[in-house]
């Protein structure tokens, strides 16, 4: 990822990649952008999905011109990291090995990519499942459930739709249940097994187990490609 970085900085510096922001879309300025400038607009969670599915079909029809492909990777970069960043938690060995598969992942879906709302998630999609197949191949095994941040690694908004998407969709395809679905995310916002035994009757050992087997279905419905974008039960 630094790599990458730095030659995203060498790109934009050339002035070798820029968009005429009124032919891609409306709320993009209308004059030309470049790919640093790019690179803030989709940082912001007010920049709307339609102007960020122009943005990146535009990238994605250039990224055989020169400077384009480093300018896309570039571009998702804080994404990237945090993919990488959540997937190596507490094993920093890991990390490089870890950017390679979440890049390869993303480069992949963008030499995939196709027209339509949904592009961004897509590419999104490349990078999170690359990176947790990665995950689960080389963490340890727990007794029950495992190890790897299924839920933590997925993006926050503005990439993608978010945590409820994924949890939506695998109640709707039924991989978790509404129980186990509203357990996954009260976990990422912070409700642990002790503070969820002292609001009920259920021990926190319990709540535990069962936050571990949920993550693992969702994990491997992810991975055997139950869950996605353009799958059984996804929004379109």
């Amino acid at each position: 990822m630094d790599l990458a970085g730095v030659a995203f900085a060498e790109v934009a510096e050339r002035g070798l990649c820029v968009l005429e922001g009124r032919d891609v879309h409306e709320e993009l300025p209308q004059r030309p952008v470049g790919i640093v400038e790019l690179q803030t607009l989709l940082g912001d969670t007010a920049f709307s999905a339609r102007a960020r599915a122009a943005v990146w079909r535009d990238i994605a029809e250039r990224q055989d011109e020169e400077g384009w492909l480093v300018a896309a990777v570039g571009v998702a970069l804080p994404m990237l990291r945090h993919l990488s960043a959540a997937l190596a938690e507490g094993r920093p060995g890991l990390r490089a090995d870890l950017d390679g598969e979440v890049l390869t992942g993303f480069l992949e879906a963008l030499r995939a990519s196709e027209s339509g709302l949904g592009v961004e998630h897509r590419l999104v999609w490349g990078g999170y499942r690359a990176g947790l197949a990665f995950a689960c191949a080389q963490f340890p095994r727990l007794p029950v459930g495992t190890c790897v941040p299924v839920a933590a690694a997925w993006p926050p908004r503005p990439w993608g739709a978010g945590l409820r998407w994924l949890l939506a969709q695998s109640v709707r395809v039924g991989v978790l249940s509404g129980a186990e679905a509203k357990l996954v995310l009260s976990a990422r916002q912070g409700a642990t097994p002790a503070v969820l035994s002292a609001a009920t009757v259920t021990p926190g050992e319990e709540w535990a187990l069962r936050l571990s087997v949920a993550h693992e279905r969702l994990l491997h419905a992810v991975l055997a490609g139950e869950l996605g974008p353009r799958q059984p039960g996804a929004s379109r």
